[in-house]
């Protein structure tokens, strides 16, 4: 006995060992793999060691970035590789996936089965009160083993089972098309953030050639001063106007910074990284009327099929609550086994007790009473069927909005291209003007600085009408569901040449 104990032991430990040494294992690459995450967040904060260097680390992709301007087509083709958001919705499409699976397993057999070991301290066994000298007859061992294999499966439950499959292709589907749209929003996002920061370095590169005038000013208000041709107020008005240009200089580098860290935050990569992007001054063309993108927007937005396939879901749920009322036919079956070989009479392997057993069953279950849960359900299904539509007219009435929006705004942006071309060569042209009627004593330094302020606005106007019609023509993009329209481009550029 004590021998058989000892090689049941040793049978122990030799089938615990590599289970030991495999949770070993997992714990050590565990605590690797909690390092290289770590060390990865670490470096997504700190600043770039080399500019053009990959980023992220470890279990992070690494994304490398053209050491050099970017275009627009490339940002875009860099964000949807990299944003977070784009990823997570990714993610979100493989676990509506896996749902459907698990969904998908009710219709098969469900196989569980068992295992058991038993061990007791006594025998257990029956002694004759009547007759202490006869010596016990044992009833079992003191220890044996036991297993249980149980099958069942579904054989119909009016519709409970097939609502549920139902709605998880549905939510498979919405998160598909859920998917789809928030590449299109990162698309609007990226080419925003874009133009962003053209617009900041376009009015860093205005105010740069504006200090240049200023203090080219400033150096003949001086000039003429001392030559006793105008006051000491046209040389403080130069310089109080100088100071502040300096300052204003000062806030657009800021945003400069800050407008490309959007950037990069949109393409998902280091935030604090220098990203250059190729400035363009081409101005889109729309292709579509009004009328002409609705219609695209409905054929094309996801979100539009979105609210529909919701409602369908609603639906379904309200089949699977109505099934609650219904009962549930099933079939199933069993086999036990026990290897308690002391059972017996009369000795001999024809004396032992049955060690293993069959059953099968078919059978339907119902639910007599549920304290009113599935009439609750109900009234439940109905509620988000009627949410659901209403969440659907919602929709499409924001769809036309952001359609028409997106239709206004690049109307709107070209007449103000054409407004603002003019009055930047009738600035330029001011400017030359007052110049030269100053330096013949004729104009004050209050002329000239106002002159230089109305040359850098009529600048900054131009281009942020620009970049603005650029953005409108991204946000109808997004608003009707599409990438992009078979639109021509024409490059137009201020008269008096490109500043």
């Amino acid at each position: 006995m004590i021998k058989e104990s000892a090689c049941r032991g040793a049978l122990l430990a030799i089938t615990c060992l590599p289970v030991l040494l495999l949770s070993f294992g997992c714990s050590v690459l565990g605590n690797r793999y909690g390092e290289s995450r770590a060390a990865s967040l670490r470096e997504r904060i700190l600043l770039p060691k080399v500019v053009g260097e990959e980023d992220g680390i470890g279990i992070f992709r690494k994304t490398v970035i053209p050491d050099r301007p970017i275009t627009l087509e490339e940002a875009v083709a860099i964000a949807l590789a990299n944003n977070h958001s784009v990823k997570i919705s990714a993610e979100d499409v493989d676990i509506a996936n896996s749902h459907v699976g698990v969904a998908r397993s009710l219709f098969f057999p469900q196989v569980t089965g068992s295992y058991g070991f038993a061990r007791s301290e006594l025998q257990p066994a029956m002694v004759d009160p009547n007759n202490p000298l006869m010596p016990p007859f044992y009833a079992g061992e003191k220890e044996f083993q036991r297993a249980e294999l149980k099958v069942q499966m579904i054989l119909w439950d009016f519709g409970r089972t097939l609502g549920t499959y139902r709605q998880a292709v549905l939510a498979r589907e919405i998160a598909e098309l859920r998917s789809t749209r928030n590449e299109q929003l990162v698309r609007l996002q990226v080419t925003e953030a874009y133009f962003n920061v053209l617009r900041a370095k376009k009015g860093r590169s205005i105010v740069e050639e504006s200090l240049s005038q200023v203090e080219a000013h400033l150096k003949t208000a001086r000039s003429f001063h001392k030559q006793g041709m105008v006051d000491k107020s046209d040389v403080l008005r130069a310089e109080l106007y100088v100071a502040q240009v300096r300052q204003a200089l000062i806030k657009i580098k800021n945003a400069v910074e800050l407008s490309t860290s959007a950037l990069n935050l949109a393409l998902g990569v280091n935030v604090n990284r220098k990203t250059e992007v190729v400035d363009t001054e081409e101005v889109p063309t729309l292709a579509a009327t009004l009328e002409e993108s609705l219609h695209l927007a409905v054929d094309n937005r996801p979100e539009f099929q979105v609210v529909q396939k919701a409602i369908q879901i609603q639906e379904q749920a309200l089949n699977v609550a109505r099934a609650g009322h219904l009962p549930r036919i099933y079939v199933g079956g069993g086999y036990n086994w026990t290897d308690d070989a002391y059972r017996k009479w009369g000795g001999g392997s024809s004396g032992k007790l049955s060690k293993g057993a069959w059953a099968g069953e078919i059978g339907i279950q119902i639910d007599l009473f549920t304290g009113g849960r599935t009439s609750a359900k109900t009234r439940i299904a109905h509620s988000k069927i009627r949410q659901a539509e209403e969440q659907a007219r919602q929709l499409c009435d924001a769809i036309v909005l952001q359609v028409k929006s997106g239709v206004l705004g690049i109307a709107e942006a070209r007449e103000r291209i054409s407004v603002a071309k003019k009055a930047v060569a009738q600035a330029k042209e001011h400017l030359r003007l007052i110049n030269n009627k100053y330096r013949q004593n004729m104009a004050s330094s209050t002329d000239v600085v106002d002159a230089e302020t109305a040359l850098s606005q009529a600048q900054g106007n131009y281009y942020s009408a620009i970049y603005d019609c650029h953005t409108a023509l991204a946000r109808l993009l997004g608003a009707v569901g599409i990438n992009r329209f078979e639109a021509q481009k024409e490059e137009t550029k201020p008269e008096g040449g490109k500043q």
